[in-house]
């Protein structure tokens, strides 16, 4: 029988409308520059005539800061913004995220230059000395597919952030030089054997249509995209046989279909050669599938 394929550009679109949903919208004086803070306690501070136009004149008066900050795995799904790192080898394989960000400024929809550092500090639990900053190539625009690489240049120090009720709460510092995306990360080391994996989800989906990805039980800060679709076994995959044996995980099957989210989550210890198959799907609002991924273990 032959399966209609289901559109795929109502799932294209979500992830965009997810991405500038999520922006907040600060002005800030440039010739003073200032402290941003966002509704997750993330700060950027921009000293004073950080700021250069497209032909490196300083940038004097008022400018529009656009900011995303992602800490939880559902909004790192719904904006499509994985913790897929790219290896200098080429093997994509999963990062342990401390935060992504999009950091922009403009000044009358003028695109405007970072001309000296500007810092970031995102709030943590417990500072981890192994993070470091990771930024898509080729990619400076809010809407990209990311993959994450490694700034060999970066530099993340630890520090204290105070919060709004006078507390202090540990922190990583990151003097960053361009505007676009940055996550906080690190590689994330599994020992033991690792395994190819597959995920066949139900008739009608494909790669235009939908996305699967793999969350990990205890590591809040990370969440897999199977980046691959296999034309000749019509299933996902991570195609690096990245995936540790004996893990305990949740696979995640989204698309969206007339308006809903049609979802997909199953828990499942990885095995040799696993294949994860998905039957039956069900549809909720963003609000119902954020709420369910968050609540992963």
């Amino acid at each position: 029988d032959i399966v209609q394929e289901l559109g795929g550009l109502e799932y294209e679109n979500s992830i965009s409308e997810a991405r500038e949903n999520a922006i907040q919208n600060f002005t800030l004086d440039a010739s003073t520059g200032g402290t941003i803070i966002g509704e997750d306690g993330t700060q950027l501070y921009f000293p004073p005539g950080a700021l250069t136009y497209i032909g490196g004149e300083p940038v004097t008066g008022d400018v529009t800061i656009e900011f995303i900050e992602i800490y939880s795995r559902a909004d790192m799904l719904t904006q499509n913004l994985p913790t897929n790192g790219k290896k200098d080898n080429g093997d994509i394989v999963s990062i342990i995220s401390g935060g992504e960000f999009f950091i922009n400024a403009t000044q009358g929809g003028n695109q405007l230059f970072p001309q000296v550092p500007f810092g970031l500090t995102a709030p943590t639990d417990s500072f981890d000395p192994e993070m470091t900053v990771f930024v898509p190539e080729n990619c400076n625009g809010l809407d990209c597919d990311v993959v994450w690489e490694e700034d060999e240049d970066a530099n993340i120090q630890g520090g204290e952030i105070q919060n709004a009720d006078g507390t202090w709460t540990s922190a990583y510092i990151a003097p960053l030089t361009n505007f676009g995306w940055t996550n906080l990360d690190k590689w994330w080391s599994y020992d033991g054997p690792k395994t190819m994996v597959y995920a066949d989800v139900p008739e009608g989906f494909n790669e235009t249509n939908s996305a699967v990805y793999v969350s990990y039980d205890g590591e809040p800060n990370a969440l897999a995209l199977f980046d691959t679709y296999d034309t000749n076994l019509e299933m996902f995959t991570e195609h690096y046989g990245q995936m540790p044996i004996g893990l305990e995980v949740h696979f995640i099957f989204v698309s969206v279909q007339d308006g809903d989210y049609v979802y997909a989550i199953q828990g499942a210890t990885i095995g040799a050669d696993h294949i994860e198959t998905f039957s039956t799907t069900q549809t909720t609002t963003e609000a119902g599938l954020t709420a369910l991924i968050n609540a992963l273990p």
